[in-house]
């Protein structure tokens, strides 16, 4: 029979045959290469969801350590980096005391242009966000010389206008104008929402914050913390014009708490606790509680 078909016809259900093997096979690899990256995204969510498990479970562990009796086994609020290994994961920990740093709703106008000269190292753009934070505390529509309000908020297409009260969350410091994503992370080390003192407490600052205090001066640095590990009276720094050195001790403290499994820190929470008994029972209040991906191994909480 076959030798009747024309060899044009042959020719033909050749090519048409190899065009449905083609098309079969395009779509056999397009469907296991779909299937592919369908299991490769649920194996990310899933490392994702353990390793964000893992650094809430870093954060409460390190509630456990801060409640140590022995304050040679109890973990120290000054930055020191710790690792709970667990599940065969590691969990990065540290943890700061909210005392060391300044409360943003109570910091004067010198005060925040002090922190912003150590910070950016210029003072024109010191004064220009300095004015736009007070314009976004205060409770008029009157802009201060370097400041600004709702209308250059919107003439800059920006979402949300000076709140004019108090700042309620730390986040809200990145609606501030002039405030870049980069600049934000450098503030978390100066301010809090939760001392009401406009000053700073060096005994219980970061050591980044003491670094610029200081001058840079590495060895000055971590001989002052050396001596507060110790419990010894640490030698007093020398005055900060337009920064007061405060007291204050309200007992919270901010933990940032990054999972590493098989690579890179994955999931990370950032929380802010105060010591009291919470509803819980829980010998902390959260204050705050962001969980997020964390890419960089550094960040500071």
């Amino acid at each position: 029979m076959l030798s009747r078909v024309p060899p044009s016809q042959r020719g033909m259900a050749m090519v048409l045959v190899l065009w449905v093997i083609s098309l079969m096979t395009i779509m056999a690899g397009s469907f296991a290469l779909s299937t592919q990256r369908e299991a490769g995204i649920l194996s990310h969510a899933h490392e994702r969801a353990k390793a964000i498990a893992l650094a809430e479970g870093g954060v409460n562990y390190a509630m456990l350590m801060l409640s140590l009796p022995d304050p040679k086994l109890r973990w120290l609020a000054d930055g020191t980096p710790y690792v709970w290994q667990v599940e065969g994961a590691r969990v990065h920990i540290r943890i700061m005391d909210e005392g060391g740093k300044i409360d943003l709703n109570a910091a004067q106008e010198q005060t925040l242009q002090t922190v912003f000269k150590f910070v950016l190292h210029n003072e024109e753009l010191g004064a220009r966000l300095t004015d736009a934070i007070l314009d976004w505390r205060d409770p008029d529509e009157l802009k201060r010389t370097h400041g600004a309000e709702a209308e250059d908020y919107q003439s800059r297409r920006m979402n949300d206008p000076p709140q004019n009260r108090n700042f309620l969350i730390m986040d809200e410091l990145r609606g501030v104008m002039g405030v870049t994503p980069e600049l934000y992370r450098k503030l978390e080390s100066w301010f809090t929402l939760y001392t009401g003192d406009g000053g700073l407490n060096p005994a219980k600052a970061s050591r980044e914050v003491l670094l610029q205090l200081m001058g840079g001066d590495i060895a000055a640095v971590d001989n002052y913390i050396q001596q507060r590990r110790l419990g010894a009276p640490a030698v007093p720094l020398p005055p900060v014009p337009g920064l007061p050195f405060g007291g204050a001790s309200v007992m919270a403290y901010t933990v940032l708490a990054e999972a590493e499994i098989d690579g890179p820190r994955g999931g990370g929470v950032l929380a802010t606790l105060r010591r009291g008994q919470a509803a819980d029972g829980s010998p902390f209040t959260v204050l705050r509680w962001k969980t997020a991906i964390q890419p960089q191994p550094n960040a500071n909480p």
